[in-house]
């Protein structure tokens, strides 16, 4: 959606003023005119009138300036950006680090396009911040931080509703960042999230390569080591390289039995017991194995069991690889069972990750030794009843959209 801050410049644009000259003529003040145009500022109605009559809007300017609505944190944020375009605190920088976290936290737990709207709110106050090049250097490295990892969340988020050139622009995106911040840490989670958009994408040995270069660069005690290791492993056992999809297995539970750093907390870069548990699954499906792939069931149960944090993403794929083992074993009932809540899930977190799984079970039910099983029958037409409601065929907002 079209703001009154991007009317606003595409007129100057046009019209071939600049911010100088058009304060001039309004008149107004120079720095209140350059937040206007950035929305960070919203202009009277009295300015909004003079500015589409100096620039021959037609009112088409000044209506927008009643179209956004903003809610009381967006409001906080654009205050947050204000006093730091003009004298930035650390304090701000401490709160955008702490949103940043919040969002990472969020990834796992809320519905992924709601997360990717905030994380996009949040993006732009930061850039817009970054844009105004008065902080310190210390405070212009610590916002290149935060923007590598906003961007990576937005590009994980992107990919996981199945827009993968958004995906991609945002990965690169985070990675100027990384490189600028001159990170290991930055650039090990943002390689995390480009190897997860090349998996999903199909480029195997890519995502393969992507994984183990962050896993190697990235900091002991760093967030995303057992996450990295075990994306190298799903991302190799789809080349068909189950030795080498074993040994990065082996590699990630080494890491979580030594580094100080736990990922016990769930979120974007963390790897749980349970979540490593369906990585592990992954790795026994691509070595034909239904008796591993239920044994990595059985741990990822335990784990949470044992106190190990739900989330629904987690849940679903230890769900439908458990389903995908009985099928293999030939007992669709038993795979029925094990997707009933599964197919519950509300349409605002079927992900793509989701759906793709359930796709290698409607697969392999269309095998021929379920011809004419009404069983294999009913379950796929309850898949693909549940696949209609891909997050995947969702339209994007405008603001969400490449």
């Amino acid at each position: 959606m079209t703001t009154f801050g991007d009317k606003l410049r595409e007129l100057m644009a046009e019209r071939q003023i600049s911010q100088r000259a058009l304060a001039d003529l309004v008149p107004c003040n120079d720095g209140f005119l350059s937040r206007v145009a950035r929305d960070l500022k919203a202009p009277s109605e009295d300015m909004a009138a003079r500015l589409d009559d100096v620039l021959g809007a037609g009112g088409s300017l000044a209506a927008l300036r009643h179209r956004r609505t903003t809610s009381a944190s967006e409001d906080v944020l654009a205050l947050a950006a204000w006093l730091e375009a003009t004298n930035i605190g650390d304090g701000a920088v401490g709160y955008f680090q702490t949103a940043t976290r919040r969002l990472a936290y969020d990834y796992p737990r809320q519905p992924p396009l709601a997360v990717l709207r905030e994380a996009q709110t949040l993006q732009r106050h930061v850039t817009g911040v970054l844009r105004g090049g008065r902080q310190r250097l210390t405070q212009t490295q610590a916002l290149l931080g935060i923007s590598a990892e906003l961007f990576a969340l937005i590009s994980l988020l992107a990919g996981d509703v199945g827009r993968y050139r958004l995906a991609d622009t945002y990965g690169y995106a985070a990675w100027t960042c990384a490189q600028e911040t001159d990170s290991d840490a930055a650039r090990a989670l943002v390689l995390c999230a480009q190897s997860k958009t090349a998996r999903w994408e199909g480029f195997h040995a890519n995502a393969a390569d992507l994984a183990r270069r962050g896993f190697e660069g990235a900091p002991a005690g760093e967030r995303g080591r057992v996450l990295l290791a075990v994306s190298e492993a799903t991302a190799l056992q789809s080349r068909g390289d189950i030795p080498g999809a074993m040994e990065a297995m082996r590699r990630a539970q080494q890491v979580r039995d030594t580094d100080t750093v736990t990922d016990e907390s769930a979120d974007a870069w963390s790897c749980t017991r349970a979540r490593q548990a369906a990585y592990a699954l992954q790795v026994g499906l691509g070595a034909r194995d239904p008796s591993a792939m239920l044994r990595s069931v059985a741990e990822a149960d335990d784990a949470w069991a044992d106190g190990d944090q739900w989330v629904y993403g987690t849940w679903a794929q230890v769900r439908i690889g458990a389903a995908i083992a009985h099928v293999m074993s030939g007992d669709p009932e038993a795979a029925a069972a094990e997707l009933d809540e599964v197919m519950a899930l509300g349409s605002e977190y079927r992900v793509v990750t989701i759906i793709g799984r359930l796709a290698e079970i409607r697969r392999r039910l269309c095998n021929s030794r379920y011809k004419g099983d009404s069983r294999a029958v009913e379950l796929c037409e309850k898949i693909r009843a549940f696949q209609a409601g891909s997050l995947e065929h969702k339209a994007l907002t405008a603001s969400e959209a490449p």
